[in-house]
């Protein structure tokens, strides 16, 4: 059994995945992107929140998102601890408002796509929903579909070429 405490004592695949980092740039870039969509979520569900008559849960959907996004985002840039072994408060609360997250976004999945092709032109039709509100909601619930696939798909790639490099350097490498 490998001793974890050495990173040399684990095969040349996994010491080279466990020392890595990811790049600051790409952290930071990665940090930006989530405040700012949070930010628009909860300022599109606020001006639009009494818009949308064909299910009006939808501005709520998107305001307690970006809320939620914003929370956890603060809570993982927070000097907690330190960096390998954050606060067990923290982690809890992390767990839980991700869980949390996760739920209400399956439930905003609902909301948004049971009324699609809402009616965009008459505020006193009962299926009546913002344009704006209801095309923001729809698109940002699909691009995260969209890039949930482009990380899977990234993903496999990456699990597929590393199984092609191990299997070829594998009788090179010592036992």
């Amino acid at each position: 059994m490998a001793d974890t405490s050495n990173p040399s004592s684990f095969p040349p695949l996994l010491s080279n995945i466990k020392e890595k980092k990811v790049p600051q740039g790409m952290s930071v870039s990665g940090t930006f992107i989530t405040a700012v969509m949070a930010i628009a979520n909860i300022s599109v569900g606020s001006v639009y929140l009494n818009d949308c008559r064909a299910q009006y849960l939808i501005p709520y959907y998107l305001i307690v998102s970006g809320v939620t996004s914003l929370l956890l985002l603060i809570s993982s840039v927070l000097p907690c601890g330190n960096r390998e072994q954050p606060s067990i408060l923290i982690t809890a609360f992390q767990v839980v408002f991700g869980a949390f997250q996760l739920a209400f976004f399956v439930a905003g999945n609902v909301w948004v796509y049971s009324i699609y092709a809402p009616n965009y032109t008459d505020p006193a039709a009962s299926n009546y929903c913002h344009k704006g509100l209801y095309l923001y909601a729809f698109w940002i619930t699909t691009l995260v579909y969209i890039f949930l696939g482009l990380i899977l798909a990234i993903g496999c790639c990456m699990v597929l070429c590393f199984c092609c490099m191990s299997s070829r350097g594998s009788s090179e490498i010592p036992e």
